[in-house]
């Protein structure tokens, strides 16, 4: 801007003297003109105060010792001018101009002399009066210009502080980023593209520092969880190699213990590597058609011995038709991980049911499925509610590590209908027990 405005400033003040030198130009060609005219008068013998010149033009005739003879603007004859300007500038070149302050009359003339044989004759005209209103009505543009560009730094300097909040409130955001307080609040965007983009920016950052801080959480509770069942692997062993006088019952006892230790650390390692892949994105998973209930009956025949060992009654309420697009191994993971849920935390003698229904899409040439899972368990409580889609998230903290749960299975559930599209909520059924409602779109 510090540049365009040097350049335009420059600019004008050229232009505004170039214009003004053409118009003296112009003014001086008149005046040699009244010379010319003047000479000619003379010489026909017109006399002085006769001479056919505008008013507005002040002649006067010199002699050759630069002593006035005549001055139509003043009766004070016999003055010597051999010091003017003009005067000098025509006695040694033949004709000269000045534009000098006249004391005689208190104000600026423009002068033209010229030298003929027996005398000399000037012309002049009152620069303020005749020659100045003449120069400012022909430089109207210059003002235009002027006024232009006033209007083109404002525009600028409106611009350009449009285009610097979103820079200064991007400083800010680095000032807070190696600050100790990561408060972001206090950071305001101007309500434009510009401001847009500031806010993506930091929401994107926002978001990383959450995985961050998620990732960083979730390396303390695999290692909290890891350490439990490595930990009684590691005692069963130890037991086993140093007691060289424990029965072989014992040895057996011993062995089955580590043995299911070793399943919880594989169930805890499988639900960790199904999230990382649910994180990574879709590109992980495969989609093909499913058959959901020959899903559910897959899941029963993998777990159905836990709900007999729990007296857990199943009734899957889904037409034997009902089909969706999607990935099998995290919908199977998905019914299966509510099911363990149910064992886990439901108790015996409980009773599961599961129904379904098709939707469709008006408008997409698609469909969802909307599902209602309902177990007549115990329930949580209501804090507990609003938490148990949580990573390691645990309701019965003494009673999960007991059954072997990862705190990871509710988690996967959720991930897997959002891979589907789709969403999930959950709730106490007023006989007791938890019912969740969800729906997957065919993709």
């Amino acid at each position: 801007m510090l540049a365009l405005s040097v350049l335009a400033l420059a600019f004008v003040v050229f232009v505004y003297n170039q214009d003004k030198d053409y118009n003296l130009k112009a003014i001086k060609a008149e005046l040699i003109l009244f010379n010319d005219i003047a000479y000619k008068a003379i010489q026909n013998g017109t006399p002085y105060d006769s001479i056919p010149v505008p008013s507005n033009v002040r002649i006067t005739v010199i002699d050759t010792n630069a002593v006035v003879l005549y001055d139509n603007f003043s009766n004070d004859i016999d003055q010597n001018h051999i010091g003017r300007n003009e005067i000098t500038a025509a006695n040694l070149y033949g004709s000269g101009t000045s534009l000098r302050y006249s004391h005689s009359f208190g104000t600026d003339f423009l002068y033209f002399a010229k030298k003929y044989p027996a005398f000399y004759i000037r012309t002049a005209l009152e620069y303020k009066k005749d020659i100045l209103p003449q120069i400012e009505s022909e430089q109207k543009y210059i003002y235009i210009i002027a006024f232009l560009f006033i209007l083109l730094v404002g525009i600028i300097f409106y611009i350009t502080k449009r285009l610097s909040k979103p820079i200064i409130s991007l400083n800010q955001f680095i000032d807070v980023v190696n600050g100790p307080n990561k408060d972001y609040s206090k950071i305001q965007f101007s309500n434009d593209q510009f401001g847009e983009v500031g806010k993506k920016i930091i929401g994107t950052f926002e978001q990383l520092e959450q995985t961050k801080l998620y990732k960083q959480q979730m390396s303390h509770n695999i290692a909290h969880e890891l350490k439990t069942p490595v930990t009684g692997i590691r005692a069963y062993l130890e037991t086993i190699l140093h007691d060289t006088g424990m029965d072989k019952q014992q040895i057996i006892k011993f062995t089955e213990k580590a043995y299911a230790q070793t399943v919880r650390l594989s169930s805890l390692i499988n639900d960790v590597s199904t999230l990382n892949k649910l994180d990574e994105g879709s590109e992980t998973f495969t989609n093909e058609e499913i058959v959901l209930s020959h899903c559910i009956k897959d899941v029963c025949g993998e777990i159905g011995y836990k709900l007999e060992a729990n007296h857990i009654k199943f009734e899957s309420l889904i037409s034997s038709n009902l089909k969706i697009t999607g990935c099998y191994t995290l919908i199977y993971s998905l019914f299966k991980n509510l099911i363990d849920n149910t064992i886990e935390h439901g108790g015996t003698d409980t009773a599961i049911t599961i129904s379904a229904g098709i939707k469709q899409i008006s408008g997409e040439g698609g469909y969802r499925i909307d599902f209602t899972y309902s177990d007549t368990g115990k329930g949580v409580s209501p804090e507990s509610l609003s938490r148990i889609f949580e990573r390691f998230y645990r309701i019965e903290k003494g009673r999960t590590r007991k059954t072997g749960g990862s705190g990871l299975g509710l988690a996967i559930v959720k991930n897997a209908v959002l891979y589907h599209k789709g969403n999930i909520t959950a709730e106490n059924r007023p006989g007791g027990g938890l019912t969740f409602k969800f729906y997957l779109y065919s993709l």
